[in-house]
C-alpha cells in the first residue's frame, strides 16, 4: 500500500510531464525554409524570377509615385496623421491643411496632384474650399471625406470634379488603394507651375 502512495503522484507528474512536453512539441512554429539550395531546381528559379518581378514592380510603382504630391484637408488631427504616414510610406509628398483657407494657399504655391477633401470645416465647408483650390488648380483630382452625405452638397461636389467620397469612418486601404490607382493613371512626373496672381 506504501508502495502505491508512492508510485501514484510520481506516475501522476510523469504523465502531466509528458502531456505538457508534447504539447510545447505540437505548439511549436513551423519553420518552411525558400532558401534555393533547399527547392528543387525548377522552383528555386521560379521563386527568383518571382522575387525579381515583385521587387521590380515595387521599385516602378515607387519611382512613379516619387514625384506625386497629396494634400490632405482635414480640422481632425488625427486623421491627417495617419493618412500623412500612410502616404508617406509610399513615397508620395504629403502637405497637409487644418481648414480651406490653409488648403487653398498651400495650392497657390505648391503643386498637388490628390487632394483629400474633407467636407465639413469650422471656416468654411469642403465645397466653398474646393471652389478656392480650383481657381488655381484645375487639375488635381479631389476625393472628398465626409460623416454626412447631404445629396446637394454631393452633387456641387460633383461638378467641382469631386469623383469619389469616402464616408467616416472610412476604410484605411481603400482610401489608400484608390488614391494611389488614381495616380498611377497620372502623369506626375511632369511640373506642373500653379498659377500665381
Amino acid at each position: 500500500m506504501i508502495y502505491v502512495l508512492i508510485l501514484l503522484p510520481i506516475c501522476f507528474i510523469l504523465t502531466f510531464t509528458m502531456i505538457r512536453r508534447r504539447q510545447r512539441e505540437n505548439n511549436k512554429p513551423v519553420i518552411v525554409s525558400d532558401h534555393p539550395s533547399q527547392l528543387h531546381p525548377f522552383n528555386a528559379q521560379q521563386a527568383s524570377e518571382e522575387r525579381k518581378r515583385t521587387a521590380d514592380a515595387e521599385t516602378d510603382t515607387s519611382d512613379n509615385l516619387a514625384t506625386c504630391s497629396i494634400l490632405i484637408i482635414d480640422d481632425q488631427s488625427a486623421i491627417r496623421m495617419l493618412l500623412r504616414e500612410l502616404f508617406e510610406l509610399e513615397g508620395l509628398t504629403v502637405y497637409e491643411a487644418i481648414n480651406g483657407a490653409a488648403a487653398i494657399d498651400t495650392v497657390r504655391s505648391t503643386a498637388i496632384d490628390f487632394i483629400l477633401l474633407d467636407l465639413k470645416m469650422p471656416d468654411m465647408d469642403g465645397i466653398e474650399a474646393l471652389q478656392g483650390i480650383r481657381r488655381w488648380n484645375e487639375h488635381a483630382q479631389v476625393a472628398m471625406i465626409t460623416a454626412f452625405g447631404d445629396p446637394l452638397k454631393m452633387e456641387a461636389a460633383k461638378q467641382l470634379g469631386v469623383q469619389s467620397f469616402f464616408t467616416k469612418p472610412f476604410d484605411i486601404e481603400r482610401v489608400k488603394c484608390h488614391v494611389l490607382n488614381s495616380l498611377k493613371k497620372q502623369d506626375c512626373k511632369v511640373e506642373h507651375d500653379p498659377l500665381i496672381e
